[in-house]
């Protein structure tokens, strides 16, 4: 089996893996794409996002020549790898074809492999377009129309087209180890081209070059691969060394540590998480990261009481979200989100912060954010909340848009309570 070919198995099985066990593509790339030179990492990583991206359009053009729903799996796969190569790369088609077909023979069947030969040459050769909207832009049907009625028409068309392409990899500098110049320097010898977060002040981009150095750099600790947004989370907490924090909703510690970071290390950080695993990782994260000052509670935060843990000068309530605003890095997530799924994420929301709130001292700053472009996930939490708390003054709102601003899309609002 060539190179190529082996790659695109690889492809081909994170995509099965996606569609069959609902596991998410860039957690299994992680695990898959060290078995082969790095090389061939960007081709499967193009693959395996784009068919997620496009995967509704792609069917919509396999369907107009075979019968979708009588495919096996593996095999619809395989017609979506070569149709998405056909229409949105510069591939040779001919040799795009011929690759199908190989991997059809390998991985299904001689007569398969016939039919993907057949389906993606009328593919290559059809004036056919698609004209529903769904299709065009590659998104559900009712994500379309709630865009829309919040967006407005021409924002939802460049929403959707700014999803369907990648966003430039961001990473953020651990200050408590180097420095972002150090960091540039250092990159750039690694003829890497980088440049400035628009937003948050540790923010670097990669522009240019590979991967590799930078996953280096975040072995040692000295970098965390990151959204913009998720920084100006931390930042906008206004820390210094010696404050009491809150992390009611921290996972794997993302954005725990860079709390510790801008606190020089020096205070106390409280990181409470119910999944047991993801406060494993936050350890050995803040291990790598010379970072002391975090002590972890597996516990919803709804649970906890402030005569348990007491009271803070900073919260943190990064919420469990739809992920709405992470679509380019997560497109398998707008094929399984359903409309009535916002409404009970939308609960339990509001049950976060009206918990987690209580452990703020008077004077204190609160942040509310989740990685959405949902209102009612959002602006709609903070207006009942904010008029329900009379001694809770909402400060600042700030909602990143992906086709505005070119980050992620992330709603952050920081709150201050009063003095009774």
């Amino acid at each position: 089996m060539n190179k190529i070919i082996e790659a695109k198995k690889i492809a081909y099985e994170i995509l099965l893996s996606v569609e069959r066990k609902m596991s998410y593509a860039n957690t299994l790339m992680r695990e898959r794409l060290s078995e082969i030179p790095s090389i061939y990492n960007p081709l499967i990583t193009d693959i395996v996002y784009g068919v997620l991206r496009r995967k509704n359009t792609l069917d919509w053009y396999i369907s107009n020549f075979v019968k979708t729903e009588r495919l096996d799996l593996g095999l619809l796969t395989i017609l979506r790898i070569g149709a998405y190569q056909i229409l949105y790369h510069s591939t040779p088609i001919p040799l795009v074809v011929n690759e199908a077909v190989e991997m059809g023979k390998i991985l299904v069947s001689r007569k398969a492999s016939r039919l993907i030969n057949a389906v993606l040459r009328r593919i290559a050769t059809t004036d056919l377009k698609p004209e529903e909207k769904t299709i065009v832009y590659s998104h559900p049907k009712w994500l379309i129309d709630k865009w829309e009625k919040e967006l407005g028409e021409e924002d939802t068309r460049l929403l959707c087209e700014r999803n369907n392409n990648p966003m430039p990899l961001s990473f953020r500098v651990n200050v408590l180890k180097t420095d972002i110049e150090t960091i540039e320097t250092a990159l750039t010898k690694r003829g890497l081209t980088v440049t400035r977060g628009k937003f948050s002040r540790n923010c670097l981009i990669l522009k240019e070059g590979e991967i590799t150095p930078i996953v280096e750099l975040e072995d040692e600790g000295k970098v965390f691969i990151q959204s913009e947004p998720s920084m100006v989370v931390v930042e906008l907490l206004d820390l210094n060394p010696g404050l009491r924090v809150l992390d009611g909703c921290s996972g794997i510690g993302g954005k725990t540590t860079y709390i510790a970071e801008l606190m020089s290390n020096i205070g106390e950080i409280i990181a409470v998480d119910k999944v047991k695993d993801k406060l494993k990782f936050l350890k050995a994260l803040a291990i790598k990261r010379n970072i002391s000052i975090i002590r972890s509670i597996e516990s919803p935060v709804e649970d906890l009481k402030p005569e348990e843990i007491g009271y803070f000068d900073r919260i943190l309530l990064d919420v469990p979200c739809s992920g709405l605003g992470t679509l380019s890095r997560k497109p398998e997530i707008k094929w399984r989100l359903r409309i009535d799924d916002i409404s009970k994420l939308s609960e339990m929301q509001k049950k976060i912060l009206n918990s987690g709130s209580k452990f703020l001292k008077p004077g204190g700053i609160l942040i509310y954010s989740a990685c959405t472009i949902s209102r009612e996930e959002t602006y709609d939490i903070i207006k009942s909340f904010i008029s329900e708390n009379r001694d809770y003054f909402l400060i600042e709102e700030r909602q990143f848009l992906p086709h505005i601003d070119d980050v992620e899309g992330f709603y952050i609002a920081k709150i201050r309570r009063g003095y009774a």
